[in-house]
C-alpha cells in the first residue's frame, strides 16, 4: 500500500517560476524565452520546461533583443537586475516571495550597518543571490567550522537560506549567546519546507520503507531523507530508470507499507510517477505469480492421447508455455479489475498466454527464429530430431501444426471454465476477433517486405506500417486483453470503446519501443536475436522514415538490411545508420508522442484511481523496459 504525506510538491515559490515560464512560452511562441540558470535543483522540472521550448541561459550577454528573460525561484544579487535594467533586457522575476523578503531584510540591515550573517550552504545558488544584496560581504556559516570567521566588535544580523536545516541555526545561536556576540536574528526559513519535513517524518514512523524523490543536487531534499532516514529505511533517488532498476529486485507486496515525499523542488506529478510504476510493477508482480500457477494448470490439462509422437508433440508446446512475462495476463486481470475483485480472471489469462504461445510458434517459423524466452524454438528443436536424414519441411510443419494446436487446446479451456458464465459468448467474439485482426497483421508483416524488396514501384508509407503495429501489436497484446478482462467483468459496449480508443496508442508505442530493442538491444536480454529483424527486412518506422525521407541512406542500409548471416560489424553499421539519419530519433520522438497521448486521454476519463495509476505505471514501465 502507498501512503504520502499531508503536505508535500514543489513549494508555491518554485511553482510560481514554473507557471510563469509556461505561460511566457505559450503567449511568446515565436520568441526566446529563457531562464536565467537552473530553475531547481531537480532535472525532471528542467527536462519538461525544456520540451515545452524553455531553456536555461548562463550568461547573459548572450541574450538577444527581443529574447525573454525569467529570473528563477532562487533569486539573484542586485548587480544582475541592475544590468538587466541598464541594458533594457525583457525580463520577468519569479523570485520566490520568500527569497524576497530575505533579499530586502538583507539590504536594509546592511545599510544601518550591519555585518550579515546568512546561514546555508556556501554554494547554493539562493545565498550567493542573497549576498548580492549587501555587496558580496556576509558571512556564509554552513557548519561550526565557519564560527572562526565572526568577530566580537562585529553587531550581526543573521537570516536563513530558506530551506536549510533550523538544527544549523540553532547550533549558531546557543554559541553566539555562550561567547556573548552581539546579534540580531530573524528567522526566514520557509515554512512550507518544514511542513513538508515535519508531515513527511510523522509518515515515515508508520512506513516499513520510506521513497524521498528530487534533484540530487538539491540541499532541501538531502536534508528531508536524512530525517526520514532516521526513523524509517529511507531510500533518495533523483532518476525514475534507478529507481525502476531498483524495485524491479525488491520483494514490496500489496501489504507493505510504502511512504512517497520529495524535497520543496519536487513536484507532485515526478512523485507521482515513481510511485505509479512501484504500484504496477507490484501488481504486476503478483498477477505474474497467480498466472504462472494457472498456466501450470492449463498445461497439466492437455491429457496423454498414449500416442508417442503426439505427446512429445504436446510436451514440445508445454515447453514453449511457460517463461514468458505475462504481461497481458497481468492486463486482462486490469481490465477485470474495473468492475470485479476476484479470481475469476485466471483462466481467460493463461489461456491468453497459450494463445501467444502458440501465435509466437508460427512467427518464429516466418522469421526463422532459433531463439524464443531464452529457449531453442520449436522448430529447431524438429532440426535436432532429424539432422540424421535429409532436411525437407517436416521440422517446420510439425511446428506449425503444434501452434495450431495451442489455439485450440486455448479455446477449449476458455468454454470449459466460463460454460456457464453469461459473458461467455460476447468473450469469446472479442478473444476471436483478436486473433482475426493479429492475423491479418501477421499476413500484412509478412508481404510488406517481400513486396518491398521486388517491387521497385511500390510506394511504401508510414500508414502501411502503422497498419500492422495496430492489427498485430496493438490489439494482440494492449487492447485485446484489456478488453477481454473488461467482457469478463461486464463492462458495457461504451467503456469498451473508451478504453479501445486510450489504449491504441499505448499499443502502437509498445511496438515501436520493440522495433527499437530489436535492433540496440542486446540476444540475452531480449530473448531472441538481435540480427533477425534486420535480416527478414522488417517494416518498421525505422527502416521507413529512411524509404520516405532520408533517401540517401537508403542505399547503404539496403547492402545490409535484408540480407543473410549477418556479422557484429555489419549490425553496427545500420545501427549507424538508424543513428546518423535521424531515424532512431525520428522513432522514439513518435514512441513518446503516442505514450504521451495515452497518458492524456487516461487523465481525462472516468476510470477509476487506482486503476489509473496502474496504467500510469504501465506507460512508465514500456518507456523503460529493456526487454
Amino acid at each position: 500500500m502507498i501512503y504520502y504525506p499531508k503536505v508535500y510538491g514543489v513549494c508555491a515559490g518554485a511553482n510560481k517560476a514554473i507557471v510563469l515560464s509556461l505561460k511566457l512560452k505559450k503567449e511568446n511562441k515565436d520568441k526566446n524565452v529563457y531562464i536565467y540558470k537552473e530553475v531547481l535543483h531537480n532535472q525532471y522540472v528542467i527536462d519538461m520546461l525544456a520540451n515545452n521550448g524553455i531553456r536555461i541561459i548562463e550568461d547573459l550577454k548572450d541574450l538577444k533583443k527581443n529574447d525573454i528573460l525569467i529570473i528563477r525561484a532562487h533569486g539573484e544579487s542586485k548587480d544582475t537586475f541592475e544590468y538587466l535594467d541598464k541594458n533594457k533586457i525583457n525580463y520577468f522575476d519569479a523570485t520566490c516571495i520568500n527569497v524576497e523578503k530575505v533579499h530586502k531584510i538583507i539590504e536594509k540591515k546592511y545599510n544601518e550597518g550591519y555585518k550579515i550573517i546568512i546561514v546555508g550552504k556556501k554554494n547554493h545558488p539562493e545565498v550567493i543571490g542573497s549576498n548580492g544584496w549587501c555587496k558580496n560581504s556576509a558571512i556564509i556559516i554552513e557548519n561550526e567550522d565557519d564560527y572562526n570567521k565572526l568577530n566580537k566588535n562585529d553587531k550581526y544580523y543573521i537570516v536563513c537560506q530558506t530551506t536549510i536545516s533550523y538544527n544549523t541555526v540553532s547550533a549558531l545561536i546557543k554559541y553566539l549567546d555562550k561567547n556573548k556576540y552581539k546579534y540580531e536574528f530573524e528567522n526566514t526559513i520557509c515554512n512550507n519546507q518544514k511542513l513538508i519535513q515535519t508531515s513527511s517524518v510523522e509518515l515515515a514512523k508508520k512506513m516499513d520503507v520510506m521513497f524521498v524523490i528530487g534533484g540530487k543536487n538539491s540541499s532541501n531534499t538531502k536534508e528531508l531523507f536524512n530525517e526520514c532516514n532516521n526513523v524509517c529505511k529511507s531510500y533518495f533517488f533523483s532518476e525514475i530508470d534507478e529507481f525502476y532498476d531498483f524495485i524491479k529486485k525488491q520483494k514490496y507486496t500489496s501489504k507493505t507499507k510504502i511512504g512517497f515525499t520529495g524535497g520543496a523542488s519536487t513536484s507532485k506529478s515526478q512523485i507521482d510517477e515513481f510511485a505509479n510504476i512501484l504500484e504496477f510493477i507490484i501488481y504486476y508482480q503478483n498477477s505474474k505469480k497467480q498466472i504462472e500457477k494457472e498456466i501450470v494448470k492449463f498445461n497439466n490439462k492437455l491429457t496423454s492421447s498414449k500416442n508417442k509422437i503426439i505427446d512429445e508433440a504436446v510436451d514440445r508446446f508445454k515447453y514453449m508455455n511457460f517463461d514468458g512475462k505475462c504481461i497481458r495476463g497481468t492486463l486482462i486481470n486490469l481490465g477485470y479489475n474495473m468492475h470485479k475483485k476476484d479470481n475469476l480472471f485466471l483462466p481467460l489469462a493463461a489461456s491468453y498466454e497459450a494463445f501467444e504461445t502458440s501465435i509466437l510458434i508460427h512467427d518464429d517459423i516466418i522469421d526463422n527464429s532459433d531463439l524464443r524466452r531464452n529457449k531453442r524454438t520449436i522448430h529447431e528443436l524438429y532440426k535436432d530430431d532429424f539432422k540424421e536424414y535429409k532436411i525437407d519441411n517436416t521440422p517446420t510443419s510439425l511446428a506449425l501444426c503444434i501452434g495450431d494446436l495451442g489455439f485450440y487446446f486455448t479455446n477449449e479451456y476458455l468454454v470449459t471454465k466460463y460454460k456457464n458464465n453469461k459473458n461467455l459468448a460476447k468473450l469469446l467474439s472479442y478473444y476471436n476477433n483478436t486473433v482475426i485482426d493479429t492475423a491479418k497483421g501477421e499476413i500484412l508483416d509478412v508481404y510488406l517486405p517481400f513486396i518491398e524488396k521486388n517491387d521497385k514501384y511500390h510506394l511504401l508509407n508510414e500508414e502501411d506500417i502503422m497498419q500492422i503495429y495496430k492489427l498485430k501489436t496493438s490489439k494482440y497484446t494492449i487492447v485485446g486483453p484489456f478488453v477481454l478482462g473488461m467482457i469478463l467483468s461486464g463492462s458495457n459496449n461504451k467503456e469498451i470503446k473508451e478504453l479501445e480508443h486510450i489504449l491504441e496508442p499505448l499499443g502502437i508505442a509498445f511496438q515501436i519501443k520493440d522495433d527499437i530493442l530489436g535492433i540496440f538491444s542486446d540476444s540475452k536480454t531480449i530473448g531472441k536475436s538481435t540480427y533477425s529483424d534486420i535480416e527478414e527486412f522488417k517494416q518498421t518506422i525505422l527502416y521507413s522514415y529512411i524509404k520516405i525521407n532520408r533517401k540517401e541512406y537508403l542505399d547503404d542500409l539496403l547492402k545490409i538490411y535484408g540480407k543473410n548471416n549477418i556479422t557484429d560489424k555489419d549490425s553496427q553499421k545500420v545501427k549507424d545508420i538508424l543513428i546518423k539519419s535521424g531515424s532512431l530519433e525520428y522513432a522514439t520522438n513518435k514512441m513518446n508522442e503516442l505514450f504521451n497521448s495515452s497518458k492524456e486521454q487516461i487523465q481525462k476519463s472516468n476510470i477509476k484511481q487506482d486503476i489509473k495509476n496502474i496504467l500510469n505505471g504501465l506507460i512508465k514501465y514500456l518507456e523503460l523496459r529493456k526487454k
